[in-house]
């Protein structure tokens, strides 16, 4: 397993982990009619899902690259 894989792997693992937290925290409304939820996870579960596919895409195309050029 590649250095890209793994890393790409364990983005998307932590924004997994962040939408978990964002479900498992809930949302609420406060007594001034005020919707209080932890937004910032969502966002940032996002933002690693979407760094971890990004990664894991370039070590396929760089995979692929390898194998292309070692089979000519």
């Amino acid at each position: 397993m590649s250095k890209l894989t793994l890393i790409s792997i364990v983005l998307l693992g932590l924004g997994l982990a962040l939408w978990a937290g964002y479900a498992a925290q809930g949302s609420y409304v406060d007594e001034d009619g005020i919707l209080q939820e932890p937004f910032h996870l969502l966002a940032l579960g996002w933002l690693f899902v979407l760094a971890g596919a990004v990664t894991l895409a370039s070590a396929l195309v760089v995979r692929i690259i390898k194998k292309w050029k070692t089979s000519k």
